[in-house]
Formats: structure tokens, C-alpha cells, sequence
């Protein structure tokens, strides 16, 4: 089995105000995406990066550029959300999604609406976060990526650049029992959900 460790970096409106809300309430719109595949052993098997050229949110929000460092004129290098998805779909080839935290899961499936792509294809999805808060924490709530590079005293790649949180995330993972984290996850939902 292999597992596409997955990040996602978006742009967000400037204000409320000019928040798409149609078709769907349009929170965030992906401009970069950053992804390692990986064996059971977390091994490093290939990777994916690409940034995205936004058509809904062009101007890059300031707390969004802070973070990030992208700026409006870096957003006109990328390619569009159509072409970088599928180009992400056959590099997947329908493995197993983790990332850290459930936010770049919904994310990603409402830029897929938004820009009428199908996303049946979607696999099933895991989050890290939990896995870390499970095993090592033990507080039922969200703790940054930073966080926990900070408690296993991990050096970093630098932060808010897709590809690089993808790294920082299999450190983290490296960590942790990450097989018995995804046992455990599947067996709740289904135990709970199905």
C-alpha cells in the first residue's frame, strides 16, 4: 500500500464581502499543491508540486502573503485548477490521502466543485493531526504541524510551502506508529459512520 501525504496552500478573499457563495460558500481558493507519495515505511517514493492560477480570488489576501510568502504577481506562474488536478489525479493513481488536519480535504473537494471537476475518484482520507493528538497528546483537539515538529524537536523544511509541509509531515509521521494511526482511524469511521 502507498499513501499520498497531501498539502494545500489557498488564497482567501480579501473580505467577507467578496466571498463566493455561489454555487458554494467559497472559503478558500487553491493556489499551490504539494504532495509525497510514500511506502508503509514512510519511505519517500516520488513527489508533486505545483502552484495554481487562481480564477476567484486573484489578489492575494495580506495575512494569506504573510504566511506564505506568495504574492499577487507569483499567482500569474501557475497553471489552472483543471489542469493541475488531473495532472495530480493520475499521479496519485487512487492511493490512500493523508494530510494534516481535515481542513485541506474539504478544501479540496470544494475547489473541485466550484470548478465543476469530478471528485468521485477521491480516495479515502486520513488525518494526521489525530494520529499525533491519539498518540502523543492526548487532548482531543488540533495541534499545528508546527507543534509537533517542535516536540519531536524535527529540523524543518520551511514552513507554508506545500511540498515542504508534506516533508514536515512524514517527519512527523516518522515518529509515530503511523500504520496503527490509519488502523485506528478507519476502524472509528466505520464503527461510527457506515
Amino acid at each position: 500500500m502507498e499513501y499520498i501525504i497531501l498539502d494545500l496552500e489557498w488564497n482567501q478573499p480579501v473580505s467577507r464581502s467578496r466571498m463566493i457563495k455561489s454555487p458554494i460558500r467559497l472559503s478558500g481558493e487553491i493556489i499551490q499543491m504539494g504532495a509525497v507519495k510514500v511506502n508503509e515505511k514512510l519511505e519517500i517514493l516520488d513527489t508533486f508540486d505545483v502552484d495554481i492560477k487562481p480564477v476567484y480570488y486573484k489578489k492575494m489576501n495580506k495575512v494569506v502573503s504573510d504566511i506564505t510568502g506568495i504574492k499577487t504577481d507569483d499567482l500569474e506562474e501557475g497553471i489552472p485548477f483543471t489542469e493541475a488536478i488531473e495532472k495530480f489525479r493520475l499521479w496519485c493513481n487512487g492511493e490512500v490521502f493523508v494530510t494534516w488536519g481535515p481542513c485541506d480535504c474539504q478544501m479540496l473537494v470544494d475547489n473541485m466543485h466550484i470548478h465543476n471537476v469530478d471528485s468521485s475518484w477521491l480516495p479515502e482520507m486520513y488525518d494526521a493531526q489525530e494520529i499525533f493528538d491519539d498518540q502523543v497528546t492526548m487532548e482531543g483537539r488540533q495541534f499545528a504541524l508546527s507543534y509537533a515538529i517542535f516536540y519531536f524537536k524535527i529540523k524543518p523544511f520551511e514552513a507554508h510551502n506545500a511540498l515542504n509541509d508534506t516533508l514536515n509531515t512524514v517527519k512527523v509521521l516518522e515518529k509515530l506508529n503511523f500504520l496503527k494511526g490509519i488502523e485506528a482511524q478507519r476502524e472509528y469511521y466505520y464503527a461510527n459512520v457506515m
